[in-house]
């Protein structure tokens, strides 16, 4: 007998199993206490526990702030140490930052440079959340604390020994500082790329005292500017300083300064907590301690990404920069997140929990399309060559399949269109290869990166764009594409048992090896990359020779050493290493095309695998702490995987109403969803070894499906399981079974 199937009818205990005695009330206040933003952020390039930073800010808003102790785009480390605090739009370090700038209050003897201006904190004094940052830096005896807003920011510093007062001010790349009276204005044009026009990020500063000394100098690294301002201090009086940013103008800086601000540090401070208390209370868990702090510090990361990029002018208009064509639009804009990441977990989680959220975010993109010429992939702030397929597709389809209607879905569907027909203009960073792919039916080797994913993810996305042309009355778009979708077939070799790379002939390319990541696989090798074909699993299981061979097969994966070549990659890179570590076989949880397949099982009538799986993920690869995930988290898309899969149930399908059912890690979740519904998921019994499904009612009447409706959660109700020791290894329905094009 195959050892994961062993495990899966001897039981297993989970760590910090849930007893009735450790359940607190679900209505206890203050869910901030429980979040940990510092969850991810030990994480190095060749090894990440997340790639987090510890951002203070308001949910999906245009600026974050993290402590700066580090050089390069690694810049944070959990080491009780800062050079300054960070005004961000870093999405992933592998995109890097743009427009930012460091802010540090000093005594003392003047240190300009990040090196002699580090300074320890006391980790043990220290508070660190979403709303408010309190540190006692110990070089100069200041306490320094922050709180912030979505485009703006307030310090509090207070000189402890009432000795003279300075802030020291390091605007990056190309920039400027001017100083004048009590305001500090500065602007930085750092950037990665993306960008259009005459692009920087502005920034107002203004101090609530006089300053009685400056001087800007170019003694920064690069082309940056660093400035200081030096004013009086008593003890115990603290100083304050409020910041406004803006991608705009100077002008905006201070109006969002002004609109946001300029209430002071214990208005703001207050707004913002209502606000994240708000966002959180979202979802109730009844949980150990120790699971409030993984489940709330994941629902924090779900919240900040994407960032908004659009601002409101002194008239109350909304307007924004665009990175596409450098000019000033009306309307709103989105950026800053990595959508081949997102589309699978972080985007299904803010449409089923924060619907009017989605609304806006999509109309973003569309607005990113009409400035660009097509809906961006990876925007950070404007379009970044970075992944492949086009998975706007997938967060498009899913949001209309749901309902939502709060964007322009004609003009979405316009530009998914056009990118699906169309091979990509000279400079247009959506769907390479796709000449190719129309002509072939694949992407041959060689012929755009990550062949056999990117023909993978194409046949997805052609499914994807045919919901929507459906939904838009485009019957032979439909039609077409649709039969596109099935394109994913003509990369199976039944000889080895994988998708394998063709040439432009249709000849395998030689050799193969089950074990070599890269070349054509996007951060993986066959183990990893094969089995990407969410809407169709019933014919991913036909190639196989059906849904026991397909089972089969993924128990396989599971008890395979974590072995890897460094095939097309030539090197280590750090997927490779962290697949390695946690030791779940050749299944990769620390990376996005890993997510669904745990629940291939569940798709394919054998849910107690899926029970088993994905219980033991969550219990053993995520927590609170810096090393709190097993991979890159990018973007919410690894919050938001534990998210859901923890209350029990998970998006397979982008594109379609289904959610697969899981075992629910906590005994009871409540869903507070649109219109003041609420959706209460219960399970009786549920901690140590009782981590399978016995019975399953929606409503009070017996469910046996291995899924649920949207709509089901959005009307409101009660899921109600009853959990067992055993699995429960029943005969599933065809009727019972997901959504599948080849079967439905």
């Amino acid at each position: 007998m195959h050892r994961t199937f062993a495990f899966i009818l001897l039981g297993f205990a989970l760590q910090s199993p849930i007893r009735a005695a450790d359940v607190p009330s679900s209505t206890e206040a203050g869910l901030l206490q429980y979040v940990n933003i510092l969850q991810g952020t030990d994480s190095h390039p060749d090894l990440s526990h997340g790639n987090t930073l510890p951002l203070v800010g308001a949910p999906w808003g245009m600026i974050d702030w993290s402590i700066e102790n580090a050089d390069g785009r690694w810049y944070f480390e959990p080491n009780g140490k800062i050079d300054g605090f960070r005004a961000t739009h870093q999405p992933s370090p592998w995109i890097a930052d743009y427009g930012q700038f460091i802010l540090m209050p000093q005594s003392g003897d003047l240190r300009m440079d990040a090196k002699s201006r580090m300074t320890g904190y006391d980790k043990a004094t220290s508070i660190l959340r979403p709303d408010y940052e309190k540190l006692n830096l110990s070089k100069d005896g200041i306490t320094a604390e922050l709180t912030a807003t979505e485009r703006a920011a307030v310090f509090r510093f207070t000189y402890n020994q009432g000795q003279t007062g300075r802030l020291i001010i390091n605007a990056c790349g190309a920039s400027e500082i001017n100083i004048q009276g009590r305001t500090i204005r500065g602007l930085s044009r750092a950037n990665s790329g993306g960008v259009a026009g005459d692009f920087a990020s502005y920034f107002v500063i203004k101090l609530d005292r006089d300053i009685a000394k400056s001087d800007v100098t170019s003694g920064g690294k690069g082309n940056d500017v660093v400035a200081y301002a030096e004013f009086q201090t008593s003890p115990g009086q603290p100083v304050e300083a409020q910041v406004g940013t803006s991608l705009i103008s100077w002008d905006q800086a201070a109006q969002n300064l002004q609109a946001e601000a300029s209430g002071g540090f214990e208005a703001v401070h207050a707004q913002i907590q209502k606000t994240w208390e708000s966002n959180l209370s979202r979802i109730e868990i009844e949980a150990t301690e120790s699971q409030k702090k993984t489940f709330y510090s994941c629902l924090y990361h779900a919240q900040m990404f994407p960032h908004r990029l659009y601002e409101v002018d002194a008239a109350g208009k909304t307007v924004h920069y665009s990175p596409y064509d450098g000019k000033i639009h009306d309307g709103v804009l989105y950026g800053d997140i990595g959508i081949w990441d997102a589309f699978r977990t972080t985007f299904p989680l803010i449409t089923l929990i924060y619907p009017a959220q989605l609304n806006e975010i999509l109309q973003g993109f569309v607005n990113a399309s009409d400035e660009g010429g097509t809906l961006p992939e990876w925007p950070s702030p404007g379009y970044r060559d970075c992944m492949i397929g086009q998975h706007c597709a997938a967060i498009f389809a899913d949001a209309i399949i749901k309902g939502n209607q709060g964007f322009d879905a004609a003009k979405a569907y316009a530009s998914l269109r056009k990118s699906a027909f169309q091979p990509p203009a000279k400079g247009e960073l959506v769907r390479r290869g796709l000449a190719d792919y129309l002509k072939l039916g694949y992407i041959p080797d060689g012929a755009s990166t990550y062949a056999v994913s990117a023909s993978l993810d194409y046949s997805y996305d052609d499914w994807c764009v045919a919901q929507i042309a459906k939904q838009q009355n485009q019957m032979d778009d439909y039609q077409t594409l649709m039969a596109r979708a099935q394109n994913y077939r003509n990369l199976w070799d039944p000889g080895v048992g994988f998708m394998r790379p063709k040439d432009a002939d249709g000849h395998w390319v030689e050799p193969f090896d089950q074990f070599a990541w890269g070349g054509p696989y996007a951060e993986g090798g066959p183990w990893q990359g094969s089995w990407f074909v969410p809407h169709d699993t019933a014919g991913l299981a036909s190639l196989l020779g059906g849904r026991e061979k397909l089972s089969s097969k993924l128990d396989q994966m599971m008890g395979l050493p974590p072995v890897f070549h460094k095939g097309g990659y030539g090197s280590i890179i750090h997927e490779m290493r962290e697949m390695g570590v946690v030791k779940f076989g050749q299944y990769d949880q620390g990376n996005q095309p890993g997510f669904d397949e745990l629940y291939l099982f569940a798709a394919i009538g054998e849910p107690w695998k899926t029970e088993y799986w994905t219980r033991r993920v969550c219990a053993e690869l995520f927590s609170s702490r810096e090393s709190g995930f097993p991979g890159d988290e990018d973007n919410g898309s690894m919050a938001s995987w534990y998210l859901l899969s923890s209350i029990g149930i998970y998006p397979l399908c982008p594109g379609t109403t289904q959610y697969m059912f899981t075992s629910p890690l906590f005994p009871k979740t409540t869903l507070h969803l649109a219109q003041d519904r609420t959706f209460v998921i219960t399970a009786s019994s549920n901690h140590g070894r009782n981590v399978y499904v016995q019975k399953r009612q929606l409503n009070g009447a017996d469910d046996t499906r291995t899924w649920i409706n949207h709509q089901d959660l959005l009307q409101g109700g009660e899921l109600h399981m009853e959990m067992g020791q055993y699995a429960n290894m029943r005969s599933v329905r065809d009727e019972d079974l997901p959504y599948s094009a080849s079967s439905k």
